[in-house]
């Protein structure tokens, strides 16, 4: 009799677990598509986090599908970034984050100065903000430049205006203009500055389920430097381009995607040769969002 109580006590347990998930199934809300997330694949879109509230994120890039089966097609050649960001404010957003590829840190923030700061239901026309980062090469010094070596070798800014409109409530696309300022080149006549224009795009195809697109290329040969001379562009014949697949769950965000580029960060996939978007050049990556 007791045997037969302990079984129906586990199977009684083992049946609450399974239907458990099926009571507490979570429908994401139906928020605007700008406000999906914080970033589309690399890019970051418009939106920020409301006040108060926190992400922690986690991306990998895997190597390029040409490598072969011997690398699992790229599976064997992963870099990770883990990060955090945060809500100052309903309009202010900032965030850390570490890369194991080069050993990249970095630290941002993001104003929204146009459109609704809070979550809405209500198609937003027009969302602007301004986004502005700074990252660290944290490698030896010997992997960065010869002697003599100064910390600011270390250092690339990028600064990027991020206006974003929904064509309707179940298409957005926005553009992103960048100046990328990177305080190490190779040569004398190399600009330090490089203009970047970009554009991403989302559309719904339902509150769970999002796909992406998203492109950045260098668009000026030449730029003027600090004392008026014109200095040249080192311009990637390929801009960089991705595809994403986004899952949305009760506190996490999935997304998948392919891309030419292995960094995930803005101001070197931007600017760096990432080859053509053909399969043999293209690399799968996935972040996973957890918000608070």
């Amino acid at each position: 009799m007791m045997k037969s109580k302990i079984n129906a006590w586990i199977i009684g347990v083992l049946l609450a677990l399974v239907a458990s998930p099926l009571k507490a199934q979570y429908f994401p809300p139906d928020v605007s598509l700008g406000r999906k997330s914080l970033r589309i694949i690399n890019m970051h879109g418009a939106a920020g986090l409301p006040k108060g509230q926190s992400e922690m994120f986690i991306q990998h890039r895997f190597g390029n599908f040409g490598s072969g089966a011997y690398n699992w097609y790229g599976l064997d050649q992963s870099y990770m970034r883990l990060g955090f960001d945060f809500g100052l404010s309903n309009r202010l957003t900032t965030g850390v984050s570490r890369s194991s590829m080069n050993k990249i840190a970095d630290a941002y923030f993001k104003y929204q100065f146009k459109g609704k700061a809070t979550d809405t239901t209500n198609t937003e026309n027009v969302m602007a903000s301004w986004y502005s980062n700074i990252s660290v090469n944290t490698q030896a010094k010997a992997s960065i430049s010869s002697e003599p070596f100064y910390f600011s070798n270390r250092l690339r800014f990028i600064n990027t205006l991020i206006i974003s409109k929904n064509v309707n409530d179940r298409l957005l696309l926005a553009v992103t203009p960048s100046l990328v300022h990177v305080n190490l080149v190779e040569a004398a006549n190399e600009s330090n500055d490089i203009a970047v224009m970009g554009a991403y795009g989302r559309m719904k195809l339902s509150n769970r389920y999002a796909v992406t697109a998203e492109i950045q290329k260098p668009f000026l040969q030449r730029m003027p430097s600090p004392s008026g001379a014109l200095k040249d562009v080192s311009v990637p014949q390929d801009p960089y381009l991705g595809l994403g697949f986004e899952i949305f769950t009760a506190k996490h965000m999935f997304q998948l995607s392919v891309s030419n580029a292995q960094s995930m960060n803005e101001a070197f996939f931007t600017t760096q040769s990432n080859g053509s978007f053909e399969l043999k050049n293209l690399r799968f990556g996935f972040n996973i969002v957890r918000r608070w």
